[in-house]
């Protein structure tokens, strides 16, 4: 099936992935597994899909497999019972193969395993036994090699034939999948074949990244002999960020994005916008993953609160996702009903809701360039986020389609995109670029003329920034510090904004001041730190990166007022939300509807989680409108309160979350 013909089927939006990795030094393995009360629990849940377990990372299969290890304490076909009880009251049930690491096949098999080029076996985490076995408490898999040709690639595959061939299949999660270097016989043959260099460990670890798609297409091919109607995802390179597998695009071999997360642990609640955002605009169906658990995937009695679950479900439906929850089966087979008492709380709320999420598409006239380093492409995100300054993922393909664009710090573009962007501000296109963004890759010449020539990067460890009246509304007007230099430009054809105060030396042993840095000169250097050249506003300092790490309000609100001064217009634009709150615009043209979600619930840090508790409520929030149709009618969600239609309008009070949808 095509991505385009895929991304029109809806994804059930109400999802669970049960994990269900259990040791053989448990017994009785699904013994209180019972049909109906597996299915009240999911009643309960209101659930309407859930993944369910044919192999898991200790390699046993749950199911009387010829090909794979039963559980040595499993005594009947759990997964078959799995899936009836399931398709008895219409909830989908795609099953899980782990694929990456699988520890007994790693023990009775070394030879299926990755290898380093020393020929031990690569682990992911630590495996260390030195210490007494019975004290130990080590985390770590030994990885297993599944390209194409390999005799435990050969293995999968079997495994899922048999499986396809026993039971109706809704979709296969094949889970596990690394970049690395491996020189397992497999491996080292394909290596030589190809004339690899094992020298280049880069060289090296393409080569079993391309083994490894040559593996997920087999699967899907040998899937598609039964149903080619079946979800196949392989858990491997939907995070946006800068890994080979992204980069060759593995995630195309998927039929849906799954974007596995924690968000209490994992990073915050602000990873979902880009990685959603990016798969939208590529065109792909995608669901949202978090889990039940407190601060870690698998962990028994770690709860998350209901109105957490709510917000995190509410803010995936807001970013165009359907939902996910992670739970972990106990071994004896049992659902958990607090579990499903908890997540029934979020999905009847999404339930009310999900027709106005899955299937829209970001829209917005802002686009940010990825460079996928995390900090500046994240440190972007945040700074637009807090702002309610909604974006999409910009490229190519897109540009002609907005009014603005900002590029991050790190310099990835070519000759041709410099240039398809130079001619797109040329139309007027308003362009922003954080430090050196706009440079070439050996950072000596920009490819963008933004009014000004590098002239290198500063001498001193810091600096201050000093701004003028046009781009310093609510600024402080005294140099405020950045806590990395911005980069020493020389103006000429553009207008300086601000400049770059410098301080009177480095903090050394041999030379130091007070506690922290050294004060500010009196006057300021020749060096620009903003400037302006016609529709683009350059800034000396990487503001993205410097925001992502010291978060200085300063430096948001600067790059507001540069938007301003350029004179951006959003298609939607908030006042009287928070900086907490999240702005989140969807496009549904099927539906000839435009939805504007409001979320707002501060992530709280409660020692090393983040943590959604409080949902107070919201009654000064105004939005107005600058859309390309002409709206005929619009009300609120979930309540389907009436909106009196304006250019500007307020929105009636809310708590956590709604939703105002603009038809036309």
């Amino acid at each position: 099936m095509s991505r385009t013909a895929e991304s029109h089927r809806r994804l059930p939006t109400r999802q669970v992935h049960l994990d269900f990795h259990t040791s053989e030094f448990i017994p009785g393995i699904g013994e209180r597994f019972d049909k109906a009360q597996w299915q009240a629990a999911l009643r309960l849940g209101n659930v309407n899909q859930i993944n369910i377990f044919a192999k898991c990372h200790h390699s046993w299969s749950y199911y009387p497999s010829r090909v794979g290890t039963i559980h040595p304490h499993l005594k009947f076909d759990l997964m078959g019972a799995q899936i009836e009880a399931c398709h008895e009251i219409g909830v989908v049930c795609p099953i899980y193969v782990t694929v990456g690491w699988s520890a007994f096949d790693a023990e009775t098999h070394p030879e299926w395993c990755v290898q380093n080029r020393d020929g031990s076996i690569h682990v992911t985490g630590s495996l260390d036994f030195s210490a007494d076995l019975d004290t130990k408490r080590p985390w770590g898999w030994k990885d297993l090699c599944a390209v194409s040709g390999g005799p435990y690639h050969a293995h999968i595959v079997d495994q899922v034939r048999e499986i396809c061939a026993n039971y109706a299949v809704d979709g296969f999660f094949f889970d596990i999948y690394h970049d690395q270097a491996c020189y397992c016989p497999t491996c080292l043959e394909r290596l030589e074949r190809e004339g690899v260099n094992l020298d280049d460990s880069y060289a090296v670890t393409f080569n079993y990244t391309q083994g490894i798609r040559a593996h997920m297409q087999e699967l899907r091919d040998v899937i598609a002999e039964t149903d080619p109607d079946a979800t196949v995802y392989f858990n491997s390179a939907t995070h946006v960020d800068d890994t080979i597998r992204f980069r060759q695009r593995l995630f195309d071999l998927n039929t849906q994005q799954e974007l596995e997360d924690l968000p209490t642990t994992w990073g915050g609640y602000d990873k979902l916008p880009i990685e959603a955002k990016f798969h939208l605009g590529e065109g792909s169906r995608v669901l949202a993953m978090s889990g039940k658990f407190h601060k870690s995937w698998g962990e028994f009695g770690g709860f998350k609160h209901p109105d957490a679950m709510k917000y995190e479900a509410a803010a995936m439906i807001a970013n165009g996702a359907a939902c996910n929850f992670g739970d972990h089966l106990h071994p004896s087979g049992e659902l958990d009903v607090e579990t499903y008492r908890c997540l029934g709380e979020a999905f009847r709320y999404v339930e009310q809701i999900e027709a106005y999420g899955p299937g829209g598409v970001p829209y917005s006239r802002l686009g940010l360039w990825l460079t996928l380093d995390r900090a500046a492409d994240y440190g972007t995100a945040n700074i637009l986020l807090e702002l309610h300054q909604d974006f999409v993922i910009a490229n190519e393909a897109n540009l002609d389609q907005l009014e603005a664009l900002i590029l991050p710090s790190l310099p990835t573009l070519s000759d041709a995109q410099a240039a398809r962007i130079s001619a797109w501000v040329q139309k007027g296109g308003k362009l922003i670029v954080f430090g050196a963004g706009a440079l070439s890759n050996d950072r000596s010449r920009f490819l963008i003329d933004v009014g000004a020539e590098v002239i290198g990067p500063s001498d001193y460890h810091f600096d201050y920034t000093v701004v003028k009246p046009e781009i310093g509304k609510g600024l402080v007007t005294t140099p405020f510090l950045n806590y990395e230099p911005g980069l020493r430009m020389q103006l000429t054809s553009g207008e300086s904004l601000a400049a770059i105060r410098e301080p009177y030396f480095n903090r050394t042993y041999a030379t130091y001041s007070g506690h922290q840095n050294t004060p500010f000169r009196l006057e300021d250097s020749p060096y620009p730190a903003i400037v302006r050249h016609g529709n683009t506003i350059f800034f000396a300092h990487a503001l993205d990166r410097l925001y992502y790490k010291h978060a200085v309000r300063l430096h948001r609100d600067v790059v507001q007022n540069a938007l301003d001064l350029l004179g951006y217009q959003p298609a939607v634009a908030v006042t009287g939300l928070p900086s907490s709150g999240r702005l989140f615009v969807l496009h549904q043209p099927e539906e000839r509807r435009y939805v504007a979600h409001l979320l707002y619930s501060p992530a709280l840090q409660r020692g090393e989680v983040k943590v959604i508790e409080d949902f107070p409520t919201i009654e000064s929030a105004r939005i107005a409108i600058r859309l390309p149709e002409t709206i005929s009618d619009a009300f609120t969600i979930p309540n389907r309160a009436p909106i009196d239609l304006a250019q500007e309008f307020a929105v009636p009070a809310f708590k956590m979350h709604t939703a105002v949808v603009l038809n036309y």
